[in-house]
């Protein structure tokens, strides 16, 4: 049973990119399948390597698609973009779950490093940052290391059908960032993620699971500026199939929760919400799989959104 549950883990976390890149600040909706936000119950080392390709377009406060994006409304401001933002990423993962247990729970950490193009965050964050009204353009054509995520912090308690799990991330901005610049690959501010999560297992091999992540943003390298908390709600369930393989669902909301502070600080509060779907194989069971997952967003609202779709491997890097 405990080596079954842990091949079920490998293949599920293949979900823990961010899928659905549309929104300021790091975290985004969606970016865990249903098992990943749960640590099994063994130790050993996972590498992954995942590609995705996310198109998104901005929306306004009436959630319709425009090429207008407003910078403020006193003096009055706004520039256009002509353009929707397309992302490719790479993504390797690495992944530790912890012997024995921490206050009684299983623990782990892990490393997720990436590559990109800048992505929709960094279009918004850049747009944002204009004094002038009319036509700018962000080069989306550039290639290079990314902000990292660390999540040094990751307990999971589980007791009959529930399992719970608490963890605490840091969006780390080693990706390449200026003022101003639109050749950017970084958001250029820290990101600390703060996560609780609940799963229920009716069955054996169904699982449903609820939760929120919290994150609170640094201030932005080189200008008075803060970008507002956001508060995300995941969803999800899944099937697990006899050899591990998976297929799920899952959805997500998100909305900004406070307000900006500094010199780019938009009066508007952003949301979105989006819906995927996922299904893994196991070519060689708790060894070597894929796995590919579709998002779509729907309600988004000062922000960018539109779909996403990865494809990856896992396998394990050491021998439990």
């Amino acid at each position: 049973m405990t080596i079954k549950l842990f091949k079920v883990f490998l293949f599920s976390f293949f979900g823990i990119i961010p899928t659905a890149i549309n929104a300021q600040g790091h975290y985004n909706g969606g970016s865990f399948n249903t098992n990943d936000y749960f640590i099994p119950p063994v130790s050993g080392w996972v590498f992954s390597l995942y590609y995705s390709y996310s198109d998104m377009n901005y929306y306004n406060g009436s959630h319709k698609k425009t090429d207008v994006i407003e910078i403020s409304q006193n003096p009055p401001l706004s520039v256009e973009l002509g353009q929707s933002v397309k992302t490719q990423s790479i993504i390797p993962m690495i992944s530790y779950f912890g012997k024995k247990k921490i206050l009684k729970a299983n623990w782990g950490i892990l490393a997720l490093p990436m590559l990109n193009n800048p992505n929709a965050n960094i279009a918004l964050d850049f747009y944002s940052g204009q004094t002038l009204a009319g036509s700018k353009t962000i080069s989306l054509k550039s290639f290079g290391l990314g902000d990292c995520y660390l999540q040094p912090i990751w307990l999971t308690w589980g007791k009959n059908k529930f399992s719970s799990t608490f963890s605490y991330g840091a969006w780390i901005p080693v990706g390449k960032h200026k003022l101003n610049d639109s050749g950017n690959i970084g958001l250029g501010y820290w990101s600390h993620n703060v996560r609780l999560m609940g799963r229920y297992k009716p069955k054996e091999k169904i699982s449903v699971i609820s939760g929120v992540t919290f994150e609170l943003n640094n201030k932005q390298k080189g200008i008075d500026f803060i970008e507002s908390p956001h508060l995300t709600v995941d969803y999800g369930g899944s099937y697990t199939f006899v050899k591990g393989h998976e297929i799920g669902l899952y959805g997500y909301g998100t909305w900004g929760i406070g307000s900006d502070r500094g010199e780019k600080a938009s009066i508007n509060n952003d949301q979105i919400y989006g819906l995927g779907v996922y299904g893994s194989y196991w070519f060689i069971p708790g060894k070597l799989g894929v796995l590919s997952r579709f998002t779509y967003n729907y309600g988004t609202m000062y922000r960018f959104g539109g779909a996403s779709f990865q494809i990856g491997v896992n396998f394990l890097l050491f021998k439990i």
